[in-house]
């Protein structure tokens, strides 16, 4: 039987637990007996507040010996310096000192969302691969610069380490830790009894406006690349009047990605566009943007979003 910590902290999200629950409920009924054990951890002891003023019973963390997973809901914190605030809070320092003891003596972590920087504030993200939702991934790297966040992946697992991306990634974090602790076959009666999609990649939600918002080259690096979709890293500095160098350092501290994948981004972003937004044929769609032929398009669209190209089409009415 796998036993399961479930931390939640003082304006904790609620969704995450809910989840939580709900998935592992999901295991026991599938299954047909208790496979797995859950408890709810908090360092404020008998009972916590999550957001909304939702009040949740819990045991004390400072009591608990940890056990063979804990996952942590997320922080209820989205801009920066509400999670600079909020992991500086007495008990967000004290939840990361038991999540790094725990981990220490094997217990696997885990967390989505913002929860993912109670992980780093535990020292967990130091030289691991790791993601969070694809907005907060500049950040996340900000905050903790060893580490090493990706903001395609919806689940990335290292060394006992597992995280997630936005807050319904969840979803995709318990599933995954139901096909590694429990089975895949239940992990896929689950999916299927909560109606979940298995989702690989955040890479069709990425807005990479939204990426290049915080500096001010990106938004000129992204706006030459909608203007010139086939542009290349010399073409950009020539543009911007950046050496390339300067341009690649600054791109990834201000989105996460290398300058490349970051235009590659902008590319799909349009092409997902096109697609839903016109009937070019795909081989148009591909020229416009300056791929190959429509095979290479096709195959960029299915690698990120696990769909066909046609999948993106507007029924006609």
């Amino acid at each position: 039987m796998t036993a399961v910590d479930l931390i939640v902290l003082k304006g904790a999200s609620p969704a995450g637990l809910g989840i939580s629950i709900e998935v592992l409920d999901a295991v026991n009924r599938i299954a047909g007996q208790r496979v797995v054990t859950w408890r709810i951890l908090s360092p404020a002891g008998a009972q916590t507040s999550a957001r909304g003023g939702l009040l949740i019973p819990a045991q004390p963390m400072v009591r608990a010996q940890p056990r063979d997973i804990a996952i942590v809901a997320g922080l209820g914190a989205g801009s920066e310096a509400e999670l600079a605030a909020r992991l500086a809070e007495p008990d967000a320092v004290q939840a990361a000192r038991w999540i790094t003891r725990a981990w220490g003596r094997g217990t696997t972590v885990a967390a989505s969302c913002s929860g993912v920087f109670l992980l780093g504030q535990a020292g967990l993200l130091d030289g691991r691969r790791c993601t969070a939702s694809w907005w907060l991934t500049p950040t996340l790297q900000g905050a903790f610069p060893q580490a090493r966040p990706g903001a395609d992946a919806m689940v990335v697992e290292q060394d006992r380490v597992w995280t997630a991306g936005a807050g319904l990634a969840h979803v995709d974090l318990m599933l995954a830790l139901v096909g590694r602790f429990v089975g895949p076959e239940i992990a896929d009666s689950t999916a299927r009894h909560l109606a979940a999609d298995r989702r690989a990649s955040q890479a069709c939600y990425v807005i990479p406006t939204d990426l290049a918002a915080r500096d001010p080259l990106a938004c000129k690096v992204e706006a030459v690349v909608r203007d010139r979709p086939a542009a290349t890293l010399a073409d950009l500095a020539a543009a911007t009047g950046v050496p390339a160098r300067t341009l690649a350092r600054r791109i990834q501290a201000a989105t996460g990605l290398s300058p490349m994948r970051f235009v590659q981004k902008i590319r799909l972003d349009t092409a997902l566009h096109l697609l839903q937004s016109t009937r070019l044929p795909l081989d148009a769609v591909a020229e416009r943007l300056g791929f190959a032929d429509a095979a290479t398009l096709h195959r960029l669209v299915r690698r990120h979003t696990g769909r066909a190209p046609g999948s993106f089409r507007a029924a006609d009415g």
